[in-house]
């Protein structure tokens, strides 16, 4: 138990501290203030507790509180957790001063900001006390990233010598540009690193040395977005077009990401796994459970065969997982292999309909509920398909960096369907590494807007 809640540390924090902000607050009101009318929360304290939790919000990010939480020195996080605090306290007795200085007492204030301040301390010090007890067997369990160096200079030089950064980011050791061997954590030269990555179990590569050469360069981008490793580089790179990138402080280190990728943050998987999961929910509850017995019925009616089509489908980091859909075909044998066609004579007639309403994908939240997929993301492809493209669609594999989706961007911008060419494959997986590297929550709302509408509307490439 300790080893998964420390593996969950920065979640547990976040949703720690607020439930701490909202519980004494509501305690302190139904306790501390006589409200002789009425038991319920007066409006004035509901607009109080709004304004409390988009403080905590705004402070926290200001001050980076729950940044690098895991392996945070605990001396560090206590001084920002202070600063936080400090500000937190200010902003509280000022808009309680001079906007509810009649509804609230000064000792309920104090009453509520020591029993806030005592109690994000003290579980601080039980978290920090058993994460050092922990500490090595979770740094065996929890940090599985392996990550290594190309090149050999004053820079790398300074990342290996650097336990923090090492110990961050799982750097394992280096590769030489040359075949001259060097003294250290040398992993090998230019032949050993393409074997490597080609069979190797590697997350990260740390690009250090701007004298290698251009083609070498490409060969192992290419390579690295081929097996969905991630690539960094320093910053005085020369000479090269990298791209769209993002700017990354590790410890005080500065690197290049090669592939800007907002859903790398626990803050953003956090926000995203929890509108997937309350979605899902409201889906299953309210449609799912008298849908699926409706849907059944015809099913069975209409053709022999199960109700769901179980297939099995890349998911994130190309892992397979079986997806759920409404079976809108006959059972056939090619259907993990070829894919619905314009006229298709498999596709039964409500099977026709379902496709065409999108209901047959509606099973996918069960995959949402069991953390397989997401509500928004790229479409999970058939492992043939993947098979397929991974070897003449450059990039493809970038598709799997985040979990797939029950709708996504390419969808919604009309990439959907069936493929008549290898450029339409092209297109769609342009239009997938563009939602993967511009997410934002509100993108997400967007699809889900333009998913509901398309349906409304109607779609061509629907069938």
């Amino acid at each position: 138990m300790p080893l998964f809640f420390l593996k969950k540390l920065t979640r547990f924090l976040i949703l720690g501290d607020y439930i701490i902000i909202n519980l004494f607050f509501l305690l302190g009101i139904n306790f501390f203030i006589i409200q002789p009318e009425s038991i319920h929360i007066a409006t004035d304290y509901k607009t109080q507790l709004l304004i409390l939790n988009f403080s905590w919000y705004i402070i926290s990010k200001l001050v980076k509180l729950y940044k690098d939480s895991y392996y945070r020195d605990s001396a560090k996080h206590f001084s920002t957790l202070s600063k936080a605090l400090v500000i937190f306290i200010i902003f509280f007795l000022l808009y309680i001063t001079l906007i509810y200085s009649e509804s609230i007492s000064i000792w309920f204030s104090i009453r509520y900001l020591v029993l806030v301040i005592s109690s994000m301390v003290l579980s601080r010090i039980v978290i920090f006390l058993v994460r050092k007890r922990y500490r090595i067997r979770i740094n065996r369990r929890v940090n599985t990233v392996n990550t290594i160096l190309i090149g050999k200079n004053n820079f790398s030089e300074t990342i290996l010598s650097n336990e923090d950064i090492r110990a961050t980011m799982g750097i394992r050791g280096f590769y030489t540009l040359e075949s001259t061997v060097k003294k250290g954590k040398n992993l090998g030269d230019v032949t050993s690193l393409l074997e490597d990555l080609e069979t190797g179990n590697i997350d990260n590569i740390i690009l250090c040395d701007d004298s290698i050469d251009p083609e070498l360069f490409d060969n192992i981008v290419h390579i690295s977005e081929n097996k969905m490793i991630r690539v960094y580089m320093v910053p005085d790179f020369k000479y090269i077009n990298i791209g769209p990138h993002s700017f990354s402080m590790i410890n005080g280190v500065p690197f290049l990401k090669l592939m800007p990728e907002p859903l790398s943050t626990q803050e953003n998987q956090l926000l995203k796994r929890t509108f997937d999961v309350v979605f899902s929910f409201l889906v299953f509850v309210f449609i799912l459970i008298w849908l699926i017995p409706l849907v059944a019925i015809i099913i069975k009616l209409e053709s022999k065969g199960p109700v769901f089509f179980l297939q099995k489908r890349s998911g994130i980091k190309n892992e397979p997982f079986k997806c759920f859909k409404f079976r809108s075909m006959t059972v056939n044998s090619i259907a993990d292999h070829q894919s619905a066609k314009k006229g298709d004579s498999r596709i039964t007639k409500f099977g026709a309909f379902m496709r065409k309403t999108s209901i047959d994908e509606l099973p996918q939240f069960i995959n949402v509920l069991l953390g397989q997929m997401s509500v928004v993301g790229p479409r999970p492809h058939m492992l043939s398909q993947t098979e397929q493209y991974s070897k003449i669609t450059r990039k493809y594999m970038l598709r799997h960096m985040i979990k797939p989706g029950i709708t996504g961007w390419a969808q919604v911008m009309g990439s959907r369907g069936e493929i008549f060419s290898d450029s339409d494959m092209e297109k769609r997986v342009g239009k997938d590494i563009w939602y993967i590297q511009n997410w934002t929550f509100f993108l997400d709302l967007k699809i889900i807007f333009l998913t509901f509408y398309n349906i409304i509307k109607g779609d061509e490439q629907a069938y």
